[in-house]
């Protein structure tokens, strides 16, 4: 570099461009670049790593013009390393539409950003769409200020959900830990951190399809609707994040299968009347499972609800329609879990649902390579036309030792489950709910035990199953202060089968409410202080005994 470009970046104050030192520097061969402490380069146009790079060091690279749709530094070379850097948009610099605003754009794998800091871009560090791109290490981080697309509380239209986002891996095969990403106040950002699949890839990468991301310690403040979401990501694990400010949910799995979100805490604060991205009519809750989720666990979580409006602090939420196109496609099994595809179809993809002759119930693609596919279940030997769907119902999924803390005069539900099948509902500590503590509609087989439910002067029912004919196992857990007008501890409604027992209720306006219900068993369930023990009727082969009440 030119001895008056060190010296005007040296100033701290540059008034020329240095983009095309900087770029020479970048593509002259040498295995480290240096930005010295305390220097600030001024950048008026992109610049570009295509040779594997380690670039370090405490100065500043800071771009002023020619990145508002376009990333400021894009890597197209593997293994390239950013350590310790401080990156900025200075004068803000964005698009609502056409090409997204970065400030490190991956084309490659094995990426690593560390110790760095990345101020005002609209996606701070991105992993591209055009590849199945993997094994990236983004720690230690600080993603500040981040700017967003969407109209804010007031909006109406659907800007907003195709950018903003802190840290976005469309891949897999991700570490993100220890990263501080943050929204800049005023904004409408997207996502904290996003991890997005990518199907239309995974014949040429696998196994690595769409999973085994890692999101661990990170904090995400502020105004992005989402703050941490996996979609159709599978195999990945969410685990003790901080996450506040979300205008959605604090935290979501969509579409995946096996994942888990364990022992994060989630602050909602938004206002009741808050619009943010309100055409896309979202559920608002501190975390979500959404679509068809398969077997994944939501556990040890802490929700604080006190100081927002939420709708649930933990929402499940499926469909009750297939909306997505069915793919037909005539295979060769064998008698296992392997299945020969007569031609590889790109419309086949990891999760879907399978049916069709020979195929086991609740039977998904866990992997595919062109016409090789695996599927979770043996599928009975011959030459079957099988039926890759997307399935929107939930199923397996695991609620379990979670502890929530509601407003009740925000009227929030503790769990609310939608179009499920099968969900363990289990030892969680729900407190303080203006409307049902868990309620289940549209949802087959649930268990329901150990939980403690806690709601006060609430109208509605501590555990309330309605709009599903199945049986359901209720067992051992405590319920009070469901004891507004008409409130109820249990409340199920026309189930068949299934057990209702061990459970104590205590100040509720009626302590179990069995309408409808046959062949179920309701034993040893002791209620104190309710309006009733029992009410409606009840229909045939029921078992009601060694239930007792006191006043």
């Amino acid at each position: 570099m030119a001895p008056d470009m060190r010296d005007d970046a040296r100033r701290g104050t540059p008034s020329l461009d240095h983009s095309v030192a900087i770029q020479k520097a970048f593509g002259s061969g040498v295995a480290i670049i240096n930005v010295p402490g305390g220097y600030v380069f001024q950048l008026r146009h992109p610049l570009k790593i295509g040779k594997k790079l380690r670039v370090q060091g405490g100065g500043e690279l800071r771009f002023t013009a020619g990145i508002a749709t376009d990333a400021a530094i894009t890597v197209t070379a593997d293994a390239c390393e950013f350590d310790g850097i401080l990156l900025t948009n200075w004068n803000l610099l964005q698009s609502n539409t056409g090409a997204r605003n970065v400030g490190i754009m991956f084309r490659a794998s094995a990426g690593t950003v560390t110790r760095s800091t990345i101020r005002q871009f609209q996606n701070g560090i991105q992993v591209e769409s055009t590849g199945e791109y993997h094994d990236f290490i983004i720690s230690n981080n600080r993603i500040l200020d981040c700017i967003g697309a969407g109209g804010g509380p007031l909006q109406t239209s659907s800007y907003g959900e195709d950018r903003g986002d802190g840290i976005t891996v469309w891949g897999c095969a991700a570490t993100i830990v220890g990263n501080l990403v943050t929204a800049k106040v005023g904004q409408d950002c997207r996502i904290g951190i996003h991890l997005e699949g990518l199907a239309d890839y995974h014949a040429e990468s696998f196994p690595l399809q769409d999973n085994m991301c890692t999101v661990v310690g990170n904090v995400v403040r502020g105004s992005f609707r989402r703050s941490i979401v996996s979609e159709n990501v599978n195999n990945s694990t969410i685990t003790g994040n901080t996450v506040e400010g979300a205008k959605w949910w604090g935290i979501a799995i969509i579409r995946s299968l096996a994942c888990s979100v364990t022992g994060n805490t989630v602050i909602i604060d938004r206002a009741a009347t808050d619009g943010t991205g309100s055409s896309w009519e979202p559920i608002h809750a501190g975390i979500a499972v959404y679509g068809g989720a398969v077997q994944c666990v939501i556990s040890g979580n802490t929700i604080d609800l006190t100081r927002g409006h939420a709708q649930a602090a933990i929402s499940l939420q499926g469909s009750d329609i297939d909306s997505a196109v069915a793919v037909k496609q005539r295979a060769t099994t064998d008698g296992t879990a392997r299945v020969t595809l007569t031609a590889a179809n790109p419309a086949v993809q990891l999760g879907q649902l399978i049916t069709g002759a020979g195929v086991p119930n609740a039977t998904f693609v866990i992997s595919v390579s062109a016409k090789m596919l695996v599927a979770s279940n043996p599928i009975a030997a011959g030459a079957p036309l099988l039926t890759f769907k997307w399935h929107e119902r939930g199923e397996g999924t695991t609620v379990t030792n979670n502890s929530v803390l509601c407003n009740a005069a925000d009227g929030a539900a503790g769990i609310l489950a939608l179009h499920q099948n099968s969900p363990s509902i289990l030892g969680n500590n729900l407190r303080y709910m203006g409307m049902n503590g868990i309620h289940c509609s549209d949802v087959s087989d649930p268990v329901i035990n150990g939980n403690t439910v806690v709601g006060q002067a609430s109208v509605k029912h501590g555990i309330h199953l309605e709009s599903n004919p199945s049986g359901a196992v209720i067992v051992g857990n405590v319920v009070e202060g469901f004891d507004g007008p008409g409130g109820s501890g249990i409340k199920a409604v026309n189930r068949t089968g299934g057990v209702v027992s061990a459970n104590l209720i205590r100040r509720c306006a009626t302590a179990i409410n069995l309408n409808g219900c046959t062949s179920m068993s309701a034993s040893g369930n002791s209620s104190i202080g309710c309006g009733d023990s029992y009410t409606e009727t009840h229909g045939t082969g029921m078992i009601l005994s060694n239930n007792v009440s006191a006043n």
